[in-house]
């Protein structure tokens, strides 16, 4: 038998065939890669961009049918201009430390490959569509973007959307376009500005409820809270960082020339249509200056929903109202920093007509604006505290005092009065449960018979994270649950967990917004017989589970059996 000669081997064709499959991938990879940028950045016209993309390798794949090997030198300088000027568009909405067109352009763009790798691939469950779908989907989008360009055409010459930092009286400290510029005065604002703004950005599109400044040898970490939980979200040089920290210290009042002292300061900032109130926190570390900032969305969601978007049971919900529609008493919500107690308290308030009721807070800092409401805020700095305040208050004549929180034993003293002479109060305690909040108060030391005839109910609340709808997995009750509830076997078919690598909805990290668990102890006279100087916590507990307080794990893991929450996130929060 003769062997194989390569003489003639097809080397021109394999060339073409390989550049031809190259120029494949580079235009799906492409094509994924401005689809997940577009949306974690919020960039505007993405139905537009994903058509043009999709159209090139159409256009493409018929070039190839027609003129042949032609379409290959077409298709890439048009690839390459288009990701340019996406990629431009992309740069300014991140920080300057993740831009693509800049020095360290190649380390960021391979940082970004393994998330778009992920976005190409899609949910392991989302269905297939044919070639001919596709083209029918795509002539649908060119329909709907042919039909609403007449409406664009209105509002093309229309400012573009402002960025403001404001100061705490709600003067314009700052304002910024997109491209950086001063709307008033055409001139471009600094750096510092614009890094600022970016870093906020990412904070607001995120979720995020608290924003990090951590120094370390050489560079700062970027940390954002969501959900509860820290993540890294991006690293600044020294020198970055430091000017970036300057600008925020301008805008919040602070000494920018103080780095050995810590400092505090509030701003606000305007973005579209939402404002945020933002609190801000210096202090001193080995390696430099560590900011940390509360965000606090100003629109208030839950407040304005009242009660029943705090996510309380039925039950519960129903007893609640009744509590804080008395005419005198005290209602306390109980729980760790960060729990949603000043969001809870908000909530009750919302429900209460202010227009026949006489309504007066006071607060450390005011946190939400409600209409028809005294909000007063304590001034330490003045030497105006919680209990001096509230001494005035008493005489301006209120139906209901809200007391941000109870702190010392003045101001718990002051605040059981008032709930004995025709007020109902509302106030916060940082306690871990309803039974412990009589021991934490007698330990600020309230007298026993004070808390007996004062307290009216207790509730004892966290946050727990939600279960991700798009990616949450179904999987068997473990024998633990079942036997806590009594369950028949089999009787649940099965619960829901975390998915272990997340989606792109819930950023990989299988949740999606918090909800509240919670426990309800309402004062009887068995459980006020109990109040002493030296209580058992045990006799407390098993009077108020006689009583009908379901714990804040039980609460939490009713919610787990109706597809919430997962057990993992139960007893993350409630085990101590």
């Amino acid at each position: 038998m003769d062997n194989p000669s390569f003489s003639e081997f097809p080397w021109l064709g394999v060339a073409f065939l390989s550049l031809y499959c190259l120029t494949v991938a580079a235009l799906a990879g492409a094509s994924a890669w401005v689809r997940h940028a577009a949306l974690s950045l919020g960039i505007d016209r993405l139905d537009l961009w994903n058509l043009f993309f999709r159209g090139l390798g159409v256009a493409f794949l018929i070039g190839t049918m027609t003129v042949g090997v032609w379409s290959l030198a077409a298709v890439w300088p048009i690839l390459v201009v288009a990701l340019v000027l996406f990629t431009r568009k992309r740069d300014a909405l991140v920080a300057n430390s993740r831009r693509y067109l800049s020095g360290a352009g190649l380390s960021n763009v391979s940082a970004d490959l393994s998330s778009a790798w992920k976005v190409a691939r899609g949910p392991r469950d989302e269905k297939k569509l044919s070639i001919r779908q596709q083209l029918s989907d795509m002539a649908t989008k060119i329909q709907d973007l042919a039909s609403r360009q007449k409406k664009k055409v209105a509002i093309k010459d229309a400012p573009p959307d402002l960025f403001k930092f404001l100061k705490k009286d709600g003067t314009t400290a700052m304002q910024l376009n997109a491209e950086g510029i001063n709307p008033d005065d055409g001139q471009p604002v600094s750096e510092n500005v614009c890094n600022a703004r970016d870093v906020m950005l990412t904070a607001i599109r995120r979720e995020a409820t608290d924003l990090h400044f951590e120094p370390h040898e050489g560079e700062y970490f970027i940390r954002v809270r969501v959900d509860g939980v820290l993540r890294d979200v991006d690293k600044l040089s020294s020198e970055i960082s430091r000017g970036v920290i300057s600008a925020f210290k301008v805008i919040a009042d602070m000494d920018i020339s103080e780095r050995r002292r810590p400092q505090d300061g509030t701003f606000a900032m305007k973005f579209e249509t939402s404002k945020y109130d933002v609190r801000v926190a210096s202090t001193p570390t080995s390696y430099g200056e560590k900011l940390v900032m509360r965000l606090l969305n100003s629109s208030g969601g839950v407040v304005s929903a009242g009660l029943d978007a705090v996510g309380l049971r039925a039950p519960v919900l129903k007893q609640l109202r009744e509590i804080i529609h008395k005419p005198y008493g005290m209602f306390l919500v109980v729980g760790p920093t960060g729990s949603g107690k000043t969001t809870t308290v908000y909530a009750s308030l919302n429900e209460i007509d202010a227009h026949q009721h006489n309504i007066t807070t006071i607060e450390d800092p005011v946190e939400y604006r409600l209409e028809n409401i005294t909000q007063i805020a304590v001034n330490t700095k003045a030497d105006v505290s919680f209990a001096s305040i509230l001494r005035s208050v008493l005489r301006q004549d209120p139906d209901v005092l809200l007391v941000g929180e109870i702190r010392d034993q003045e101001t718990a003293e002051i605040a059981c009065q008032a709930a004995l002479t025709g007020h109902f109060v509302f106030s916060t305690l940082h306690a871990n449960d309803s039974v412990a909040t009589i021991t934490r108060l007698l330990d600020l030391g309230l007298e026993s018979t004070l808390i007996q005839t004062a307290i009216t109910a207790v509730l004892g609340q966290r946050l727990a994270r939600r279960l991700c709808a798009h990616c949450k997995e179904p999987c068997q009750p473990p024998e633990g649950l079942v036997k806590k509830f009594n369950l028949k076997p089999h009787s649940v078919a099965h619960i829901y967990s975390a998915r272990k690598k997340g989606c792109d909805k819930c950023n990989g990290t299988g949740y999606k917004g918090r909800m509240g668990i919670h426990e309800l102890l309402v004062m009887n006279d068995n459980i006020r017989s109990l109040v002493k100087a030296n209580p058992s916590i045990t006799d407390l507990k098993k009077a108020a589970t006689d009583s009908g307080t379901l714990t804040l794990q039980t609460d939490g893991l009713v919610k787990v059996l109706q597809g919430d929450t997962s057990v993992d996130e139960i007893l993350r929060v409630t085990t101590a």
